[in-house]
């Protein structure tokens, strides 16, 4: 039988919650929307000229000083950080802001940008779930008064509008995405538990792929290992009756498949007890003690939508080594990831003329009150590990100054493309 028979498999959705933690969501309200050509996305004016984001206040200098908090508005991979710039600027002119940017698992980035001084809680490289703590509100950068400045990148570092209105495309980028004026929804997507197609049993071993009969693709985050993956995935449950170490292999693979165990199957990262992330088609090994009686989901994933098919056996110290006494000895990776550069995005050339920067944006004119923008300053491209000591890896932005009015926020960066760098794990 082909265990390779490709499965018609809806993609992950990327759909956002709104940003702000949920215990000060009561004190954000939006300042200005996307720039849809002279309107908001309802056709609306809560907009200035430019601008590529999504602005929200939360309560002024007061509101930041009390501390508001920001969250990821999806899981992801956290792709540079800055932090330890003045964050109480007025001016618009302050240089580089304190920062979060996030990557998805279609590609879309996220930024989080203005953040208070010494509030980054995440580091490159790390892996985030929907609503865990980035920092903090501030007015940091190019900034006229404490707000969270929230945009989103397209493949290609373009930003998009996250709105579905009269004035906008379709579809909508949030869960909820509210009422006009108010905040989009604070609820994070739930893609259901993970579907176990049959159990595994000490001494057994299952041949099949990740995307036979019964697999899905709405899973990606497990709580180990350094994501995102983006399957098919496919689950099986495991028990035994009494207390035993278990090691699990996964063997004759053809492709990058990761192996995962749970104590639970709600697949939604929490649970992780342990897990095995080698790269490319290496095998994966892992061991951990069973409670006896105890059920736990295995769950093993493509990595970059990668199909293969698999050997999964268990070994128990109970016994039940499949052929008689297992001869079979784990050993920790040693697997050296190929591809370990960071490359420099090319989709953007600095030039004289700041309208060019990016496809598709205008010249981001200074407004005051929020994220401000000027015109003619070019960013340097920065490279992996510029900056003074302790520095994370910046992206740096367009100087701004110039300009009145009642909102601003645009800001330009120049971002790197992520390459996949795995981490061995035992």
């Amino acid at each position: 039988m082909n265990l390779l028979v490709p499965l018609v498999l809806a993609a992950r959705a990327q759909d956002y919650r709104f940003p702000g933690a949920d215990e000060h969501y009561g004190a954000y309200y939006p300042t200005a929307y996307y720039d849809e050509g002279g309107r908001d996305w309802a056709c609306g004016d809560i907009y200035y000229g430019g601008h590529r984001g999504s602005d929200y206040g939360a309560g002024s200098w007061a509101g930041m000083d009390e501390g508001r908090n920001v969250v990821a508005a999806a899981e992801g991979t956290v792709v540079a950080t800055n932090d330890g710039e003045y964050d109480r600027c007025t001016s618009a002119d302050c240089g580089e802001a304190n920062y979060v940017i996030l990557e998805h698992a279609n590609g879309r980035r996220t930024w989080y940008w203005h953040l208070k001084q010494w509030s980054v809680a995440v580091s490159p490289g790390q892996w985030v779930s929907c609503g865990q703590h980035l920092g903090q509100v501030g007015s940091s950068g190019n900034s006229t008064g404490p707000h969270l400045h929230f945009e989103v990148r397209e493949p290609g570092n373009y930003a998009g509008d996250p709105f579905d209105g009269p004035c906008s495309a379709p579809p909508t980028y949030w869960i909820d995405q509210g009422a006009y004026g108010g905040l989009p929804g604070p609820s994070c997507p739930y893609s259901g538990p993970c579907n176990q197609v049959a159990t595994l049993s000490c001494g057994q071993t299952i041949s099949s792929a990740n995307n036979a009969g019964g697999a899905t693709q709405t899973h990606g985050v497990y709580g180990c290992g350094s994501g995102p993956w983006s399957g098919p995935e496919i689950a099986y449950a495991f028990t035994t009756p009494v207390a035993e170490n278990v090691t699990l292999g996964l063997t004759g693979l053809g492709g990058d498949v990761d192996m995962f165990v749970l104590n639970t199957n709600t697949c939604d990262g929490s649970g992780a007890v342990t897990c095995s992330t080698n790269p490319d088609a290496n095998e994966e090994w892992l061991a951990f003690d069973a409670a006896a009686g105890g059920v736990y989901t295995i769950v093993l994933d493509g990595w970059v939508g990668t199909v293969s098919g698999f050997n999964l056996t268990a070994y128990c110290t109970g016994g039940g080594s499949p052929g008689g006494e297992d001869t079979s000895t784990p050993t920790e990776d040693t697997a050296t990831p190929t591809d370990t550069g960071v490359s420099t995005d090319t989709t953007w050339e600095p030039t004289d003329d700041a309208a060019a920067a990016l496809p598709g944006e205008a010249t981001p004119v200074l407004e005051a009150g929020g994220c401000g923008c000027g015109g003619d300053d070019a960013p340097d491209v920065a490279s992996p590990g510029d900056g003074p000591p302790g520095r994370r890896v910046p992206i740096d932005q367009v100087g701004c100054g110039g300009g009145t009015g009642a909102f601003a926020g645009g800001l330009f960066v120049a971002g790197w493309r992520r390459r996949r760098r795995r981490v061995n794990r035992p």
